[in-house]
C-alpha cells in the first residue's frame, strides 16, 4: 500500500485496513466487525472483501472513489456492484464522502465476480 493510500484510508472514520497473522483485513469500528477473503479460511472459499468509499484528496483539493478488495477478485467485484447499482447509491450519497465493504463471490475458475453486495453499513462520513 502507497503512503498516499495509507494516508486517504486513515482518514476514513470508520472502516479502517488491518493486518494479522492471517493476513489483510477490513474493520468497521463502529459494530466491531472485521471482513476477511474466503481465500484466508480453511477451507478456502471463493469470496473476497473490498473497501468502496469517497474519500478525502491527501493534498486537500476534494475527494476520489477509492476501491480496493483484499485481493483483485474484491476489486472486480466493486466495479460490479456500481455497474448494477450506481443510481441506488448515489440516491444515498450524492456527492458526499462515504464508506462500506462489499463483499464479493466469484467464480472461482474464472476469478469473476457472481455477486457483490454491501457486506457492511453504508457509512456517510458527515453522520458518523
Amino acid at each position: 500500500m502507497s503512503n498516499a493510500m495509507r494516508g486517504a484510508y486513515d482518514a476514513d472514520p470508520v472502516i479502517h485496513w488491518e493486518r494479522d497473522e492471517t493476513g489483510w483485513k477490513l474493520v468497521d469500528k463502529r459494530r466491531g466487525c472485521e471482513y476477511r477473503s474466503g481465500s484466508q479460511l480453511d477451507p478456502a472459499e471463493p469470496t473476497d472483501s473490498a473497501f468502496l468509499g469517497r474519500l478525502p484528496r491527501p493534498d486537500g483539493n476534494g475527494s476520489f472513489l477509492a476501491i480496493a478488495g483484499i485481493h483483485p477478485n474484491g476489486s472486480l467485484g466493486v466495479i460490479h456492484l456500481l455497474a448494477s447499482e450506481i443510481a441506488t447509491l448515489w440516491g444515498q450519497v450524492g456527492d458526499r464522502r462515504f464508506s462500506c465493504v462489499v463483499g464479493v463471490e466469484y467464480d472461482p475458475q474464472s476469478g469473476e465476480p457472481v455477486r457483490a453486495e454491501l457486506a457492511s453499513a453504508l457509512y456517510r462520513h458527515e453522520d458518523t
